[in-house]
C-alpha cells in the first residue's frame, strides 16, 4: 500500500509504502544479499534497521512497528523504483491503490502471485 502522503497513488522514489509481514521478511533477504551496508531483522513483530556508516556517512538504526493492519511502513533509506512494465496484478494493485487514496480508505491487502520456476515444465507421457 502506498505512502498516504502521496496523493497521486503511487509509489513515490523515497516514500514509505506498507508491506504485510511477508513481504517485508523478503525486503530484509533482499538486503542482505545485496550486501549493501543496510540491513533488516525481527525482534518478535518489530522490524530493526541497521546500517553502517557505509551506508549513509553517518551509520544508525530504525525500528518498524506494524500498523493496526499488520503492515510495516519501509522506505526512506532507498529510491523505490520499478525496474520495467507493470504486469497486470500490479497494474491491478496500483488502481486499488489509488482508489483507496482518493476515496481516504485502505485498499485490500492483494497477494502477490506465485511466479513460476524459470527451469523448465515435464509434462507427463501420455497415458500415465
Amino acid at each position: 500500500m502506498v505512502d498516504p502522503r502521496e496523493t497521486s497513488g503511487l509509489i513515490g522514489p523515497y516514500c514509505s509504502p506498507a508491506f504485510s509481514r511477508p513481504v517485508a521478511e523478503q525486503i530484509v533477504a533482499d538486503l542482505h544479499s545485496d550486501n549493501c551496508g543496510l540491513t533488516g531483522r525481527w525482534d518478535g513483530s518489530l522490524l530493526v534497521f541497521e546500517w553502517t556508516p557505509d551506508y549513509d556517512g553517518d551509520g544508525g538504526t530504525e525500528t518498524v512497528t506494524p500498523d493496526e493492519q499488520g503492515r510495516y511502513r519501509i522506505g526512506g533509506r532507498w529510491p523505490w523504483d520499478y525496474d520495467g512494465p507493470l504486469d497486470a496484478a500490479e497494474r491491478h494493485q496500483a488502481a486499488l491503490a489509488r482508489s483507496a487514496a482518493h476515496r481516504g480508505s485502505s485498499p485490500p491487502l492483494v497477494e502477490a502471485p506465485v511466479l513460476a520456476s524459470a527451469g523448465p515444465t515435464v509434462a507427463p507421457a501420455p497415458g500415465r
